[in-house]
């Protein structure tokens, strides 16, 4: 409920940018371009389960029907829940358990995957911070400052609440599988294989993240340069990491078309393209998940 009342505050402030104008951008965009957009959209989820398989390759085999299902249920309860991009984390390790995975392992892995999502993407906005920062607006500069100071810290305090939630949920002793989950996870993070694996694997997704954001752009007449692009995506990925609003809705439709406007485009141009990002990124996403996830039963804890 809380996630469409957001969606209705996303368009309340869309309005904002002229109802009409950004209704009749979205209603004459290039449905070819937006089908191209759709299509990396899907390679980029594709591209997900591939990371999770090279992570847990080390312990168990897991399938790509797996691995999809697994990384799809966890994005959506992730998309669904004010804790960001981590909500569906447990969810994905409770999946990882009921194909043989130890409670340590699954923990580990998913740890990984994780780390590797958080630090790809670190990575990304500090290059843009360093490479475009005399294009950056004042405001948007130093949201970017405390996006690099604050994230490091909160990806080590991400491990830890991970053992420990884990440990939790399945009455292990903490010392005991505190221990165990550190060694696996130590087993993982010195593979340099994997390391690579999964890193190459999160990289290549930004690029595409890029590729279909100009998609989308392009499909109403936008063509937007590389570096406005990257300097938005940023600055949707800082908005997106915001705690306590599901996929930050609302915060990205303002800022990110804000952003755009300052730019140089039209601002129904901007929230038009805005729009229809959104929608494949954030709500096919969301609806593909859980669809995906009623397939598989939930956790006890995760139905309360």
């Amino acid at each position: 409920m809380l996630t469409f009342l957001l969606f209705a505050v996303g368009i309340v402030v869309l309005a904002f940018f002229g109802l009409t104008e950004v209704v009749n951008v979205v209603t004459s965009a290039n449905m070819e371009y937006l089908a191209l957009a759709l299509a990396l959209q899907l390679v980029i989820l594709g591209l997900l389960a591939c990371r999770l398989i090279v992570i847990s390759r080390r312990h168990e085999k897991l399938s790509f029907f797996s691995a999809f299902r697994i990384s799809m249920s966890g994005m959506a309860i992730s998309l669904l829940t004010p804790i960001a991009k981590i909500g569906g984390e447990p969810l994905k390790i409770y999946l990882l358990r009921k194909k043989k995975f130890t409670g340590s392992e699954a923990t580990a892995i998913i740890a990984v995957d994780t780390l590797a999502e958080l630090a790809s993407s670190l990575l990304v906005v500090l290059f843009v911070f360093v490479m475009f920062a005399e294009h950056v607006p004042g405001v948007i500069f130093s949201s970017f400052v405390v996006f690099l100071i604050v994230v490091p810290r909160w990806m080590r305090k991400l491990i830890r609440w991970t053992a420990r939630r884990i440990s939790r949920a399945s009455h292990a002793r903490k010392k005991d599988y505190a221990r165990l989950f550190y060694n696996a996870f130590n087993v993982l993070i010195k593979d340099r294989k994997i390391l690579a694996g999964s890193f190459g694997i999160s990289f290549i997704t930004k690029l595409l993240e890029f590729g279909r954001m100009w998609l989308v752009f392009a499909a109403i007449g936008s063509v937007l340069s590389w570096d406005v692009i990257v300097i938005v995506w940023s600055v949707i990925l800082v908005l997106y990491l915001v705690p306590w609003l599901p996929g930050s809705l609302g915060l990205v439709e303002f800022f990110g078309a804000g952003t755009l406007v300052f730019f140089g485009l039209t601002s129904s141009a901007a929230a038009g393209g805005l729009l229809l990002d959104r929608f494949i990124s954030f709500w096919f996403v969301l609806i593909l998940g859980l669809l995906i996830s009623t397939t598989m039963p939930l956790p006890k804890r995760l139905k309360k």
